[in-house]
């Protein structure tokens, strides 16, 4: 995770690699069913370039420019609840045989209050997909207030 002065925004990046077999990652992300799983609460996706991303109560936050599926989805993040215009990239490689790497750049985020927030949330997304191939529970989404109050 980074601060890039170059246009005064934020960017975060991560990069996971699962001990997991590509078609077994995807099939946890891309099937309703089976994200239901891991992702709590779930989010509803429209896998297609127009689609958009929900959350559970209906609030569309991101929708696809681009999607290659099983390798590349291109997001602009819409949510209400952050500062416009910010991009996310999410890639899916298959490392080996038995690893899948995962690696997510969401950039432009306009301040530090957001950069904070989605840091924590991509954060949480890779830990609960990692968590559910071991135990096949969703990781509860506890991590520290990312606004300072605790």
């Amino acid at each position: 995770m980074a601060f890039v002065a170059y246009n005064n925004t934020y960017c975060v990046t991560l990069r996971r690699t699962l001990k997991v077999p590509y078609e077994r990652v995807m099939r946890a992300i891309e099937s309703d069913d089976e994200r239901a799983f891991w992702l709590d609460p779930p989010l509803r996706f429209e896998f297609h370039v127009g689609g958009k991303v929900y959350t559970n109560d209906g609030l569309p936050i991101a929708e696809f420019i681009e999607y290659i599926r099983g390798q590349r989805w291109v997001l602009r993040w819409i949510s209400p609840l952050n500062a416009p215009s910010s991009k996310v990239v999410i890639e899916f490689v298959r490392a080996s045989r038995t690893t899948t790497r995962i690696v997510i750049r969401h950039w432009r985020i306009q301040n530090e209050k957001d950069y904070n927030e989605l840091s924590a949330g991509w954060l949480w997304f890779l830990d609960s997909l990692e968590r559910y191939f071991t135990s096949e529970r969703y990781l509860a989404y506890d991590y520290p207030d990312v606004f300072g109050s605790q």
